[in-house]
């Protein structure tokens, strides 16, 4: 019997790449994608607790309609405190997605490179990064790309105008004196495969929430 497991996206651009991973590797859970890319419109504008409102409504959709026993925020610009409130508001755990991705990252090096395409999601990933360190008691040096321009390009239907920028701003960063390099946003893992050779590890959020996904679910 499959496990229910519930996406919860905020960009429609997180899908296909989820969706094509889990069905190639997760062929025991069943996943239900619940969206709602208003929510990224909240973020945009500073109003985080109408985006916590809607998230909150989703995951109740995703306990009660489709029984599900986990959930996985695939946005990257809620934060941890958020999401340890909307688990107990709803009683699912719920797994944020690149919890594991930045404990991977930190433990990587100290010099890490990051790129955003959704500049609200800047901070909220900076944050995350340092309290990761934190917690292994090391200090972490952060060099950003954002680049709003290929997020806008994938929003508006131009998959490849966003993917050439994106490589480009990968490339450029991986030049710098950085020890990895940190793909920030579910939408970015369309690249995986044209990435070229470089000069450090590219670490993405999908294989490392797979993992916490097991082991929440205990399987």
């Amino acid at each position: 019997m499959k496990h229910q497991v519930a996406f919860i996206h905020t960009s429609p651009a997180a899908i296909p790449p989820m969706a094509d991973y889990f069905r190639d590797f997760a062929s025991d859970l069943e996943i239900t994608n619940l969206l709602d890319d208003g929510v990224l419109r909240f973020f945009a504008r500073q109003n985080e607790s109408a985006a916590e409102s809607r998230l909150a409504d989703m995951l109740c959709t995703a306990r009660d309609a489709y029984n599900s026993e986990l959930a996985v925020v695939t946005c990257s610009a809620v934060t941890r405190q958020v999401i340890r409130r909307l688990s107990e508001a709803t009683g699912l755990p719920i797994v944020k997605i690149d919890d594991e991705l930045a404990r991977q990252a930190v433990s990587a090096g100290t010099r890490l490179g990051v790129v955003v395409t959704f500049p609200p999601s800047q901070a909220v990933i900076g944050k995350l990064l340092r309290e990761m360190a934190e917690e292994i008691g090391r200090s972490v040096e952060l060099t950003f790309r954002v680049l709003p321009d290929a997020y806008e390009a994938l929003l508006h239907g131009m998959p490849e105008k966003h993917d050439s920028l994106l490589l480009a701003g990968i490339q450029d960063l991986a030049s710098q004196p950085i020890d990895a390099l940190v793909l920030s946003q579910v939408s970015m893992a369309r690249v995986l495969p044209r990435i070229p050779k470089l000069p450090v590890p590219v670490l993405s959020s999908l294989p490392a929430s797979l993992n916490t996904i097991r082991q929440r679910l205990s399987i």
